[in-house]
């Protein structure tokens, strides 16, 4: 199994993206994240692959 991808930024209306304390993205910290009305999620795994991850999508699939 591959090593989770690693959560910098979040983005809500009207705010825009910003920049959060790096977590892991799992279940539960995804779900934490849109309790605070966040619906993306710029998540990297290593240097260069960086994604932009709906929350609703991710927990849909792992949650």
């Amino acid at each position: 199994m591959s090593r989770p991808r690693t959560v910098t930024h979040a983005y809500r209306m009207p705010g825009g993206w910003e920049k959060v304390d790096r977590h892991a993205l799992t279940a539960d910290h995804a779900e934490a994240l849109r309790g605070e009305g966040f619906t993306l999620v710029r998540a990297r795994r290593g240097w260069s692959d960086t994604r932009e991850i709906s929350l609703s999508l991710f927990l849909a699939k792992h949650g």
